[in-house]
């Protein structure tokens, strides 16, 4: 829950630790529009403090006022023992924030996997995001019963014509092992030994579930809403279309922000 006004928001935990507990259990952001805002995370009469000093430092403080909260008596031989757990407090509050604030950025794999490989003067194609043919294939692959039991060439083959409805001229076995070929030069499938079984690397588990999902859940629908907008009314509407009508009118606003030409 969200409290506060112009000057402050707090954060409130929905319940308490247990019956027996006392004491706040919030989060506090104040003074946030005077731009040095300060914030503070209480537990019962404690909390953690941060704000920045001196325009370029950001200091993280541990506020005690009962060493009992922290398992420590009064007394002054036990300071060294206090200071050690109010440091380890800063740095779990660091490293929680260093977690939910971490972003990861664009390193370019995807446009490392569209390049092509050199297998000794032997050049192969990169995996694309609009290569019908290896998305089919990696959604094949991905098949529960892949887990199970490796599958040959010919086996896949076979359920790929039968999933996507496709006669053995519109994709022969040969186009079939040569996408494997490219998948395997990049890492995302192996070759059991000398035979013509194949399987999903870890790598390859995790790419082939990003494209594929990338490329008929998101990419394939937002294109072709891009390009025909007017679509014809379902009989049963769903939260998935009302949701691509969302990003439909958002993306008229984007335009219209740019001083594009929305589609017609």
């Amino acid at each position: 829950m969200l409290l506060g006004g112009a000057d402050r928001t707090s954060h409130v935990f929905g319940r308490r630790i247990t019956h027996r507990y006392r004491g706040r259990l919030e989060t506090v952001l104040d003074r946030r529009n005077e731009g040095y805002p300060t914030l503070r995370s209480y537990y019962q009469t404690s909390f953690v403090k941060q704000y920045e000093k001196g325009n370029r430092l950001l200091r993280t403080e541990t506020c005690l006022n009962d060493t009992h909260h922290v398992a420590i008596g009064r007394h002054l031989e036990n300071l060294p023992a206090l200071k050690e757990r109010l440091a380890a407090t800063n740095a779990r509050y660091l490293e929680a924030q260093a977690e939910l604030l971490a972003s990861t950025i664009d390193a370019g794999y995807l446009a490392a996997l569209a390049q092509p490989t050199l297998v000794g003067h032997r050049r192969i194609p990169g995996i694309k995001l609009h290569d019908d043919r290896v998305i089919r294939l990696l959604e094949v692959l991905l098949h529960a019963g892949n887990f199970v039991a490796n599958w040959t060439s010919r086996e896949v083959h076979a359920r790929l014509l039968a999933r996507h409805r496709l006669a053995d001229s519109e994709y022969r076995l040969g186009q079939l092992r040569y996408d494997l070929t490219k998948l395997r030069v990049k890492g995302l499938v192996e070759r059991l030994g000398r035979t013509r079984r194949y399987r999903l690397t870890p790598l390859g588990l995790r790419v082939g579930i990003l494209l594929v999902k990338l490329r008929l859940r998101l990419l394939g629908p937002l294109g072709s809403l891009a390009v025909d907008p007017v679509r014809r009314p379902f009989r049963t509407p769903n939260a998935v279309e009302a949701a691509f009508r969302q990003v439909n009118a958002a993306l008229d606003h984007l335009c219209d922000a740019l001083g594009l030409i929305p589609a017609a």
